[in-house]
């Protein structure tokens, strides 16, 4: 079952992808009993909860109202780590909640878990996302998923994790050159959820430090700090009642839409530096996501939408056995997830580095 808020994107979608067996129906996630009641006349067994994020933990009420399983593609950390403590109420209901499966969180964090089972000591983690398009877009502005946390992203202070201690930082501060598969690209730190989690999972190992920089096309930055310089990105409602932020979103919808075929690329590299039985060494995994022309899908909704789909057919499969409130690296199985990405022409490399 496909369920939205807007009925005939839906329906375009279940065309376009060839669900002939998918039914349609919409539903409003801000009322959990009713959207219960929709996946209880389903009989869904998993929800997988592709809603804007502060959306979470009500689509979480609805999976527990209708004791069903749920995946969801993160939180921006504030809203994972309230999403965690739930953690007993599922694990109660024989359930599973899945906080961040996409790809950044999402296929990352399994990257970190498996960089960390061959370390014997984790002293950072470190994550990194960039990308290309090379599309033509006749818009000022276009984005690769929601333009709310996109603005989110931009103007939240970030959260890293150092010396053992989580601090907030200024947002689209820590400005690196980081080498992905497909070059050199200008990262920043931006809120997100890896960091929410990762040193809490590996803990034991002796995290000291965990970091998420993403890379965002350059003129896209330019056009946003400029808005943000202007208020256009304030919540604050003022005099007129009406918060620009909202006007500012509205315009964004209003946009001409993107071309059918997105011509993309999104890269994701985690480092994560310690020790084995042979000493000190860095463990970095990278993964590059392209496009596909039929059906049309861009390389972000690749590795957006194929690793929850992956890790509910897991699930429903009796082969993900936890149950809780947990990020996937504390409950997806790597090698099965892995090797599920490569049948999709998603494909990991892993590069040991020792110090000289």
């Amino acid at each position: 079952m496909l369920l939205d808020a807007d009925v005939a994107a839906a329906v375009r979608v279940a065309k376009r992808y060839g669900a002939a067996r998918t039914t349609v129906d919409t539903a409003d996630a801000r009322e959990p009993e009713a959207l219960a009641a929709r996946l209880r006349a389903a009989r869904a067994a998993v929800i997988v909860n592709c809603a804007p994020y502060p959306m979470n933990l009500r689509v979480m009420e609805a999976a527990l109202r209708a004791r069903c399983h749920y995946l969801d593609l993160g939180g921006l950390f504030h809203t994972t780590r309230a999403q965690l403590t739930h953690h007993e109420e599922f694990r109660r209901q024989g359930l599973l909640a899945v906080l961040g499966m996409g790809s950044a969180p999402g296929i990352v964090n399994v990257l970190a878990r498996a960089a960390a089972d061959a370390l014997r000591r984790v002293r950072a983690v470190r994550v990194y996302n960039g990308g290309l398009d090379h599309t033509r877009y006749t818009a000022p502005v276009a984005f690769g998923f929601s333009p709310a946390t996109v603005l989110d992203e931009f103007t939240l202070p970030p959260m890293v994790f150092e010396k053992s201690l989580f601090r907030a930082a200024p947002p689209l501060s820590g400005g690196e050159d980081f080498p992905f598969e497909i070059g050199v690209q200008r990262v920043h730190s931006s809120l997100h959820s890896e960091v929410a989690t990762l040193p809490l999972s590996f803990r034991a190992k002796g995290i000291r430090e965990c970091s998420f920089k993403i890379a965002y096309d350059p003129v896209l930055v330019e056009r946003l700090r400029l808005l943000i310089d202007l208020g256009l990105t304030s919540r604050d409602r003022g005099p007129l009642g009406i918060a620009p932020r909202d006007l500012l979103l509205e315009r964004f919808r209003a946009l001409p839409k993107a071309p059918d075929f997105i011509d993309d690329r999104d890269s994701l590299a985690v480092v994560a530096e310690g020790e084995d039985a042979k000493g000190a060494v860095t463990v970095r995994y990278d993964l590059t996501a392209r496009p596909q022309r039929q059906p049309p899908l861009s390389a972000v909704a690749r590795d957006t939408g194929f690793p929850p789909s992956i890790v509910a057919q897991l699930i429903l499969g009796s082969r993900i056995r936890e149950r809780g409130v947990l990020p996937p690296e504390r409950c997806v199985p790597v090698r099965p997830f892995l090797e599920a990405l490569a049948e999709r022409g998603l494909h990991a490399k892993v590069t040991l580095t020792r110090p000289a």
